[in-house]
């Protein structure tokens, strides 16, 4: 499965590897960029750890080995620069009739339509290729770029009065989600 590449006008999807550690980190470590991120989040003036970056990035490595993954996590790099900006991913539910999405961009590159670029390929994939029946994607009630990622895609509001702990902080917030079913 690791060779699967993804493309769009200004972007390649690739897998995510534990070679990207360097430029994954780049972003994880930004409060700004983490701040609503449930795995990745801590208080200001923290600074998620390298070592748990690169645990993850090792995961991906081990599940991109996989015949059938139970996760999709794509680096997504900007064609023009050949830089890694960010990443998306989409992870099944046991049966594989239904994926959720999740994504973290560098801010160097928010605001530029990279995600919403990025999302709208990743959608066409898990509806085509993996053939899911229904995307869900979830986010902190105040994570607004997101939210507007989630609707240009296509997503609609399902509710917004889930609860969300974040478990390296213990803040409490209200949980937004958003889904779309194939055909929609």
């Amino acid at each position: 499965m690791s060779e699967l590449i993804l493309e769009t006008s200004r972007l390649l999807l690739r897998p995510l590897s534990a070679k990207d550690i360097e430029e994954v980190y780049e972003y994880n470590s930004d409060y700004e960029v983490v701040k609503y991120m449930y795995e990745l989040s801590v208080k200001p003036g923290e600074v998620f750890p390298k070592e748990r970056t690169l645990e993850f990035l090792c995961g991906c490595d081990e599940e991109w080995k996989k015949e059938k993954p139970s996760f999709y996590e794509f680096a997504v790099i900007e064609k023009e620069s050949g830089k890694l900006i960010g990443n998306i991913c989409a992870y099944l539910n046991e049966d594989g009739t239904e994926c959720e999405f999740g994504w973290t961009f560098n801010r160097k590159y928010h605001g530029k339509g990279f995600c919403t670029e990025a999302a709208l390929t990743m959608k066409q994939f898990a509806f085509n290729t993996i053939k899911v029946k229904k995307i869900i994607a979830r986010c902190d009630e105040r994570n607004n770029p997101s939210r507007r990622v989630m609707e240009k895609i296509g997503l609609k509001l399902l509710w917004q009065n889930g609860f969300r702990r974040y478990p390296n902080t213990g803040e409490e917030s209200t949980e937004a989600m958003y889904f779309i079913e194939n055909g929609e």
